[in-house]
Protein backbone atom coordinates (compact mmCIF):
# COMPACT_ATOMS: atom_id res chain seq x y z
CA UNK A 1 0.00 0.00 0.00
CA UNK A 2 1.39 3.36 -0.99
CA UNK A 3 2.62 5.08 2.18
CA UNK A 4 0.62 8.21 1.31
CA UNK A 5 -2.70 6.31 1.16
CA UNK A 6 -1.81 4.36 4.29
CA UNK A 7 -1.10 7.56 6.25
CA UNK A 8 -4.15 9.31 4.82
CA UNK A 9 -6.48 6.39 5.65
CA UNK A 10 -5.04 6.00 9.14
CA UNK A 11 -5.51 9.72 9.76
CA UNK A 12 -9.06 9.55 8.37
CA UNK A 13 -10.07 6.86 10.89
CA UNK A 14 -8.23 8.50 13.77
CA UNK A 15 -10.16 11.73 13.14
CA UNK A 16 -13.28 9.68 13.89
CA UNK A 17 -11.62 8.15 16.98
CA UNK A 18 -11.45 4.72 15.31
CA UNK A 19 -8.22 2.88 16.07
CA UNK A 20 -6.18 1.27 13.29
CA UNK A 21 -3.63 -1.54 13.35
CA UNK A 22 -1.32 -3.10 10.80
CA UNK A 23 -1.68 -6.87 11.18
CA UNK A 24 -0.18 -10.06 9.83
CA UNK A 25 -3.29 -11.88 8.64
CA UNK A 26 -1.96 -15.37 9.38
CA UNK A 27 -1.14 -14.60 13.03
CA UNK A 28 -3.47 -14.46 16.04
CA UNK A 29 -5.08 -11.06 16.54
CA UNK A 30 -3.50 -8.94 19.29
CA UNK A 31 -5.43 -8.79 22.55
CA UNK A 32 -6.04 -5.06 22.16
CA UNK A 33 -7.54 -5.19 18.65
CA UNK A 34 -11.01 -4.95 20.30
CA UNK A 35 -9.69 -2.44 22.85
CA UNK A 36 -9.25 -5.33 25.25
CA UNK A 37 -12.91 -6.36 25.58
CA UNK A 38 -12.41 -10.12 25.34
CA UNK A 39 -9.32 -9.99 27.51
CA UNK A 40 -11.30 -8.15 30.19
CA UNK A 41 -14.46 -10.28 30.29
CA UNK A 42 -13.43 -13.76 29.18
CA UNK A 43 -10.79 -16.46 29.08
CA UNK A 44 -11.05 -16.46 25.30
CA UNK A 45 -7.85 -16.92 23.32
CA UNK A 46 -7.07 -14.52 20.45
CA UNK A 47 -8.21 -15.73 17.06
CA UNK A 48 -6.86 -15.22 13.57
CA UNK A 49 -8.63 -13.17 10.91
CA UNK A 50 -9.07 -16.37 8.91
CA UNK A 51 -11.16 -17.90 11.70
CA UNK A 52 -13.86 -15.28 11.05
CA UNK A 53 -16.90 -16.93 9.48
CA UNK A 54 -17.12 -17.08 5.67
CA UNK A 55 -14.01 -15.01 5.07
CA UNK A 56 -12.25 -15.72 1.77
CA UNK A 57 -8.91 -17.33 2.59
CA UNK A 58 -7.46 -15.47 -0.41
CA UNK A 59 -9.08 -12.11 0.36
CA UNK A 60 -5.76 -10.26 0.33
CA UNK A 61 -4.77 -11.63 -3.07
CA UNK A 62 -8.32 -11.10 -4.38
CA UNK A 63 -8.45 -7.50 -3.10
CA UNK A 64 -11.55 -7.89 -0.94
CA UNK A 65 -12.24 -5.12 1.57
CA UNK A 66 -14.40 -6.44 4.41
CA UNK A 67 -16.73 -4.65 6.80
CA UNK A 68 -17.16 -7.17 9.61
CA UNK A 69 -19.62 -7.29 12.51
CA UNK A 70 -18.70 -9.56 15.39
CA UNK A 71 -20.92 -11.21 18.02
CA UNK A 72 -20.78 -8.11 20.20
CA UNK A 73 -22.24 -6.02 17.33
CA UNK A 74 -18.90 -4.24 17.02
CA UNK A 75 -17.71 -3.39 13.53
CA UNK A 76 -14.27 -3.69 11.97
CA UNK A 77 -12.87 -2.90 8.52
CA UNK A 78 -10.22 -5.13 6.94
CA UNK A 79 -8.23 -3.51 4.13
CA UNK A 80 -5.73 -5.82 2.39
CA UNK A 81 -2.49 -4.07 1.54
CA UNK A 82 -1.27 -4.44 -2.05
CA UNK A 83 2.27 -5.65 -2.65
CA UNK A 84 2.47 -7.24 0.80
CA UNK A 85 2.24 -10.83 -0.38
CA UNK A 86 -0.60 -12.52 1.46
CA UNK A 87 0.04 -11.18 4.92
CA UNK A 88 -0.56 -7.51 5.71
CA UNK A 89 -3.94 -6.03 6.53
CA UNK A 90 -4.98 -2.64 7.88
CA UNK A 91 -7.65 -3.17 10.55
CA UNK A 92 -9.89 -0.28 11.60
CA UNK A 93 -12.23 -0.64 14.55
CA UNK A 94 -14.08 -1.36 16.69
CA UNK A 95 -16.93 1.06 16.09
CA UNK A 96 -20.74 0.96 16.36
CA UNK A 97 -23.40 1.82 13.81
CA UNK A 98 -26.29 2.25 16.24
CA UNK A 99 -26.89 3.97 19.54
CA UNK A 100 -26.17 2.05 22.68
CA UNK A 101 -28.27 1.98 25.83
CA UNK A 102 -28.69 -0.32 28.80
CA UNK A 103 -31.58 -2.23 27.16
CA UNK A 104 -29.49 -2.98 24.06
CA UNK A 105 -26.60 -4.11 26.25
CA UNK A 106 -28.80 -6.35 28.38
CA UNK A 107 -30.41 -8.01 25.35
CA UNK A 108 -27.02 -8.69 23.79
CA UNK A 109 -25.53 -10.01 27.02
CA UNK A 110 -28.48 -12.35 27.48
CA UNK A 111 -28.09 -13.64 23.92
CA UNK A 112 -24.41 -14.38 24.57
CA UNK A 113 -24.97 -15.77 28.09
CA UNK A 114 -22.75 -13.10 29.63
CA UNK A 115 -23.06 -12.94 33.44
CA UNK A 116 -25.10 -10.03 34.79
CA UNK A 117 -22.10 -8.93 36.85
CA UNK A 118 -20.41 -7.87 33.59
CA UNK A 119 -23.33 -5.97 32.06
CA UNK A 120 -22.40 -2.57 33.53
CA UNK A 121 -18.82 -2.91 32.33
CA UNK A 122 -19.88 -3.90 28.81
CA UNK A 123 -22.39 -1.04 28.69
CA UNK A 124 -19.58 1.36 29.59
CA UNK A 125 -17.38 -0.27 26.95
CA UNK A 126 -20.02 0.33 24.27
CA UNK A 127 -20.39 3.91 25.48
CA UNK A 128 -16.70 4.50 24.81
CA UNK A 129 -16.81 3.29 21.20
CA UNK A 130 -17.13 5.69 18.26
CA UNK A 131 -20.36 5.51 16.29
CA UNK A 132 -20.60 5.76 12.51
CA UNK A 133 -24.12 6.88 11.60
CA UNK A 134 -23.45 7.35 7.91
CA UNK A 135 -22.55 3.92 6.52
CA UNK A 136 -22.98 5.24 2.96
CA UNK A 137 -20.28 7.84 3.62
CA UNK A 138 -17.92 5.12 4.87
CA UNK A 139 -18.69 2.88 1.89
CA UNK A 140 -17.97 5.73 -0.53
CA UNK A 141 -14.62 6.33 1.12
CA UNK A 142 -13.70 2.63 0.90
CA UNK A 143 -14.79 2.46 -2.75
CA UNK A 144 -12.63 5.49 -3.54
CA UNK A 145 -9.70 4.03 -1.61
CA UNK A 146 -10.11 0.71 -3.41
CA UNK A 147 -9.97 2.42 -6.80
CA UNK A 148 -6.71 4.13 -5.91
CA UNK A 149 -5.16 1.02 -4.33
CA UNK A 150 -6.19 -1.75 -6.72
CA UNK A 151 -7.67 -0.04 -9.78
CA UNK A 152 -11.21 0.54 -11.00
CA UNK A 153 -13.19 -2.73 -10.90
CA UNK A 154 -10.23 -4.67 -9.48
CA UNK A 155 -11.56 -5.06 -5.93
CA UNK A 156 -14.69 -5.94 -3.94
CA UNK A 157 -16.38 -4.54 -0.85
CA UNK A 158 -18.16 -7.20 1.19
CA UNK A 159 -19.97 -7.45 4.51
CA UNK A 160 -19.43 -10.26 7.02
CA UNK A 161 -21.50 -10.93 10.11
CA UNK A 162 -20.54 -13.36 12.84
CA UNK A 163 -23.44 -15.59 13.86
CA UNK A 164 -22.00 -18.58 15.74
CA UNK A 165 -21.16 -18.08 19.39
CA UNK A 166 -17.50 -18.25 20.27
CA UNK A 167 -16.44 -21.00 22.64
CA UNK A 168 -16.12 -18.49 25.44
CA UNK A 169 -15.85 -18.84 29.19
CA UNK A 170 -16.72 -15.53 30.82
CA UNK A 171 -15.26 -14.39 34.09
CA UNK A 172 -17.74 -14.31 36.96
CA UNK A 173 -16.83 -10.77 38.00
CA UNK A 174 -14.36 -8.06 37.26
CA UNK A 175 -10.91 -8.28 38.79
CA UNK A 176 -9.17 -5.24 40.22
CA UNK A 177 -7.22 -4.74 36.97
CA UNK A 178 -10.50 -4.66 35.04
CA UNK A 179 -11.91 -2.14 37.49
CA UNK A 180 -8.82 -0.07 36.77
CA UNK A 181 -9.60 -0.25 33.05
CA UNK A 182 -13.09 1.10 33.68
CA UNK A 183 -11.66 3.81 35.93
CA UNK A 184 -9.24 4.79 33.17
CA UNK A 185 -12.13 5.24 30.73
CA UNK A 186 -13.89 7.49 33.24
CA UNK A 187 -10.68 9.44 33.89
CA UNK A 188 -10.27 10.00 30.14
CA UNK A 189 -13.81 11.32 29.94
CA UNK A 190 -13.32 13.74 32.81
CA UNK A 191 -10.05 14.93 31.31
CA UNK A 192 -11.92 15.69 28.07
CA UNK A 193 -14.57 17.56 30.06
CA UNK A 194 -11.82 19.75 31.48
CA UNK A 195 -10.50 20.45 27.99
CA UNK A 196 -13.99 21.36 26.75
CA UNK A 197 -14.52 23.72 29.70
CA UNK A 198 -11.14 25.35 29.08
CA UNK A 199 -11.84 25.82 25.36
CA UNK A 200 -15.25 27.39 26.07
CA UNK A 201 -13.74 29.70 28.70
CA UNK A 202 -11.55 31.10 25.89
CA UNK A 203 -14.42 31.21 23.39
CA UNK A 204 -12.58 28.69 21.19
CA UNK A 205 -15.43 26.99 19.35
CA UNK A 206 -13.29 24.76 17.12
CA UNK A 207 -11.23 23.34 20.00
CA UNK A 208 -14.36 22.83 22.08
CA UNK A 209 -16.01 20.95 19.17
CA UNK A 210 -12.91 18.81 18.73
CA UNK A 211 -12.87 17.69 22.36
CA UNK A 212 -16.65 17.43 22.84
CA UNK A 213 -17.13 15.17 19.80
CA UNK A 214 -14.54 12.68 21.02
CA UNK A 215 -16.43 9.43 21.63
CA UNK A 216 -14.96 9.10 25.13
CA UNK A 217 -16.86 12.30 25.93
CA UNK A 218 -20.15 11.05 24.49
CA UNK A 219 -22.79 8.79 26.05
CA UNK A 220 -22.33 10.27 29.51
CA UNK A 221 -25.66 8.80 30.58
CA UNK A 222 -27.07 5.96 28.49
CA UNK A 223 -28.90 4.18 31.29
CA UNK A 224 -32.40 5.22 30.30
CA UNK A 225 -34.41 2.60 28.37
CA UNK A 226 -35.65 5.47 26.17
CA UNK A 227 -32.93 6.49 23.65
CA UNK A 228 -34.35 10.01 23.23
CA UNK A 229 -34.42 10.51 26.99
CA UNK A 230 -30.78 9.38 27.24
CA UNK A 231 -29.80 11.87 24.53
CA UNK A 232 -31.66 14.66 26.30
CA UNK A 233 -29.96 13.76 29.58
CA UNK A 234 -26.55 13.88 27.87
CA UNK A 235 -27.30 17.26 26.33
CA UNK A 236 -28.62 18.69 29.60
CA UNK A 237 -25.36 17.61 31.24
CA UNK A 238 -23.46 19.17 28.33
CA UNK A 239 -25.44 22.39 28.76
CA UNK A 240 -24.35 22.56 32.40
CA UNK A 241 -20.74 21.87 31.39
CA UNK A 242 -20.80 24.66 28.81
CA UNK A 243 -22.29 27.01 31.37
CA UNK A 244 -19.37 26.24 33.67
CA UNK A 245 -16.91 27.00 30.87
CA UNK A 246 -18.56 30.33 30.11
CA UNK A 247 -18.58 31.16 33.81
CA UNK A 248 -14.82 30.60 33.93
CA UNK A 249 -14.65 32.87 30.89
CA UNK A 250 -15.96 35.70 33.08
CA UNK A 251 -19.48 35.90 31.67
CA UNK A 252 -21.94 37.40 34.13
CA UNK A 253 -24.43 34.96 35.77
CA UNK A 254 -27.41 36.89 34.38
CA UNK A 255 -26.32 35.98 30.84
CA UNK A 256 -25.44 32.42 31.84
CA UNK A 257 -28.83 31.87 33.42
CA UNK A 258 -30.71 33.09 30.36
CA UNK A 259 -28.62 30.99 27.95
CA UNK A 260 -28.88 27.89 30.14
CA UNK A 261 -32.67 28.26 30.27
CA UNK A 262 -32.97 28.74 26.51
CA UNK A 263 -30.81 25.71 25.74
CA UNK A 264 -32.67 23.52 28.26
CA UNK A 265 -35.95 24.37 26.52
CA UNK A 266 -34.34 23.60 23.15
CA UNK A 267 -33.24 20.20 24.44
CA UNK A 268 -36.60 19.27 25.94
CA UNK A 269 -38.36 20.24 22.70
CA UNK A 270 -36.36 17.66 20.73
CA UNK A 271 -38.60 15.08 19.08
CA UNK A 272 -36.09 12.62 17.62
CA UNK A 273 -32.60 11.29 18.46
CA UNK A 274 -31.29 12.51 15.10
CA UNK A 275 -31.47 16.13 16.25
CA UNK A 276 -28.69 15.71 18.80
CA UNK A 277 -25.78 16.80 16.58
CA UNK A 278 -27.40 20.09 15.60
CA UNK A 279 -28.46 20.85 19.18
CA UNK A 280 -25.00 19.93 20.50
CA UNK A 281 -23.41 22.32 18.00
CA UNK A 282 -25.89 25.10 18.74
CA UNK A 283 -25.29 24.87 22.49
CA UNK A 284 -21.53 25.01 22.05
CA UNK A 285 -21.65 27.82 19.49
CA UNK A 286 -23.91 29.97 21.68
CA UNK A 287 -21.75 29.65 24.79
CA UNK A 288 -18.51 30.29 22.90
CA UNK A 289 -20.07 33.31 21.19
CA UNK A 290 -21.25 34.57 24.56
CA UNK A 291 -17.70 34.35 25.94
CA UNK A 292 -16.39 36.20 22.89
CA UNK A 293 -18.98 38.96 23.24
CA UNK A 294 -19.65 39.21 26.96
CA UNK A 295 -16.49 38.10 28.77
CA UNK A 296 -14.97 40.63 31.14
CA UNK A 297 -11.77 38.62 31.58
CA UNK A 298 -8.63 40.75 31.64
CA UNK A 299 -10.36 43.82 33.06
CA UNK A 300 -10.07 45.26 36.54
CA UNK A 301 -12.84 44.35 39.03
CA UNK A 302 -14.33 47.85 38.71
CA UNK A 303 -14.30 47.65 34.92
CA UNK A 304 -15.93 44.21 35.05
CA UNK A 305 -18.80 45.75 37.01
CA UNK A 306 -19.10 48.53 34.44
CA UNK A 307 -19.13 46.17 31.44
CA UNK A 308 -21.70 43.90 33.05
CA UNK A 309 -23.88 46.93 33.78
CA UNK A 310 -23.67 47.96 30.11
CA UNK A 311 -24.59 44.49 28.85
CA UNK A 312 -27.53 44.27 31.24
CA UNK A 313 -28.86 47.68 30.18
CA UNK A 314 -27.83 47.73 26.52
CA UNK A 315 -31.43 47.97 25.26
CA UNK A 316 -32.19 50.97 27.47
CA UNK A 317 -32.02 54.35 25.66
CA UNK A 318 -31.11 55.96 29.00
CA UNK A 319 -27.76 54.09 29.17
CA UNK A 320 -25.22 56.92 29.44
CA UNK A 321 -21.86 57.56 31.05
CA UNK A 322 -23.48 59.67 33.76
CA UNK A 323 -26.24 57.14 34.56
CA UNK A 324 -23.71 54.31 34.70
CA UNK A 325 -21.42 56.29 37.01
CA UNK A 326 -24.37 57.08 39.29
CA UNK A 327 -25.60 53.45 39.31
CA UNK A 328 -22.17 52.17 40.31
CA UNK A 329 -21.32 55.04 42.70
CA UNK A 330 -18.39 56.22 40.58
CA UNK A 331 -17.19 59.63 39.49
CA UNK A 332 -18.10 60.40 35.86
CA UNK A 333 -14.59 61.74 35.21
CA UNK A 334 -12.94 58.70 36.80
CA UNK A 335 -15.21 56.30 34.85
CA UNK A 336 -14.48 58.04 31.56
CA UNK A 337 -10.71 57.82 32.09
CA UNK A 338 -10.90 54.22 33.33
CA UNK A 339 -12.99 53.19 30.34
CA UNK A 340 -10.63 54.74 27.81
CA UNK A 341 -7.57 53.24 29.51
CA UNK A 342 -8.91 49.66 29.70
CA UNK A 343 -10.89 49.38 26.46
CA UNK A 344 -9.20 51.92 24.20
CA UNK A 345 -12.66 53.33 23.39
CA UNK A 346 -14.86 56.06 24.77
CA UNK A 347 -17.95 54.97 26.69
CA UNK A 348 -20.26 56.03 23.85
CA UNK A 349 -18.17 54.28 21.15
CA UNK A 350 -18.15 51.04 23.14
CA UNK A 351 -21.90 51.14 23.79
CA UNK A 352 -22.63 51.88 20.13
CA UNK A 353 -20.36 49.01 19.07
CA UNK A 354 -22.20 46.56 21.33
CA UNK A 355 -25.58 47.85 20.18
CA UNK A 356 -24.66 47.35 16.53
CA UNK A 357 -23.41 43.82 17.31
CA UNK A 358 -26.82 43.11 18.87
CA UNK A 359 -28.51 44.64 15.83
CA UNK A 360 -26.51 42.37 13.51
CA UNK A 361 -27.57 39.37 15.57
CA UNK A 362 -31.25 40.39 15.23
CA UNK A 363 -30.87 41.02 11.49
CA UNK A 364 -29.42 37.52 11.09
CA UNK A 365 -31.91 35.67 13.27
CA UNK A 366 -35.25 37.52 12.95
CA UNK A 367 -37.52 39.12 10.37
CA UNK A 368 -38.06 42.25 12.47
CA UNK A 369 -38.29 45.61 10.72
CA UNK A 370 -35.17 47.78 11.01
CA UNK A 371 -37.06 50.37 13.05
CA UNK A 372 -38.05 47.68 15.56
CA UNK A 373 -34.48 46.35 15.67
CA UNK A 374 -33.18 49.87 16.35
CA UNK A 375 -35.53 50.10 19.35
CA UNK A 376 -34.44 46.64 20.55
CA UNK A 377 -30.87 47.94 20.52
CA UNK A 378 -31.71 50.92 22.71
CA UNK A 379 -31.72 53.43 19.83
CA UNK A 380 -35.31 54.59 19.16
CA UNK A 381 -34.13 56.98 16.43
CA UNK A 382 -33.82 54.71 13.37
CA UNK A 383 -31.87 57.37 11.44
CA UNK A 384 -29.23 57.55 14.16
CA UNK A 385 -29.14 53.75 14.31
CA UNK A 386 -28.55 53.62 10.53
CA UNK A 387 -25.81 56.26 10.83
CA UNK A 388 -23.77 54.39 13.42
CA UNK A 389 -24.48 51.05 11.69
CA UNK A 390 -23.02 52.51 8.47
CA UNK A 391 -19.97 53.70 10.43
CA UNK A 392 -19.38 50.27 12.04
CA UNK A 393 -20.14 47.99 9.06
CA UNK A 394 -19.54 50.17 6.01
CA UNK A 395 -23.11 49.64 4.81
CA UNK A 396 -26.63 50.53 5.91
CA UNK A 397 -28.87 48.11 7.84
CA UNK A 398 -31.05 47.76 4.73
CA UNK A 399 -28.04 46.84 2.59
CA UNK A 400 -26.89 44.34 5.21
CA UNK A 401 -30.36 42.77 5.38
CA UNK A 402 -30.46 42.49 1.59
CA UNK A 403 -27.04 40.83 1.61
CA UNK A 404 -28.25 38.25 4.15
CA UNK A 405 -31.31 37.50 2.00
CA UNK A 406 -29.13 37.01 -1.10
CA UNK A 407 -26.89 34.55 0.74
CA UNK A 408 -29.87 32.57 2.07
CA UNK A 409 -31.55 32.29 -1.35
CA UNK A 410 -28.30 31.23 -3.02
CA UNK A 411 -28.15 27.98 -1.02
Amino acid sequence: MDRYYLNFTTSFFHKMNIQTKLLQANLPLPADCDLGLRKEISLHSPISIFEFEEIDSNFIKNHIIYICTDLYRCNYILIPLPDSGESQVLLAGPYLTERTDINRTTRLCNELDIPSSLHAFINQYFSSLPRMQEQAFLENYLFTLGEFLYGLGAFQLQYLKQHSKEDTTYVAKLESSQDESLKKRLEDRYELEGQVIDAISRGDFHKAMHYSTNQAFQNIDNRSPNPLRSIKNNLLTFNTLCRKGAELGKVHPIHLDEMSRRMAIKIENMTSPGQDRDVHREILKNYCHMVQEKSTDGYSPTMQRVLNHILQNLTEPTLTLQNTADALSLSKTYLSALFKRETGLTFTSYVNKKRIEHGIFLLNTTDLQIQVIAGECGIPDVNYFSKIFQKEKGMSPSEYKKLIHQKQTSY
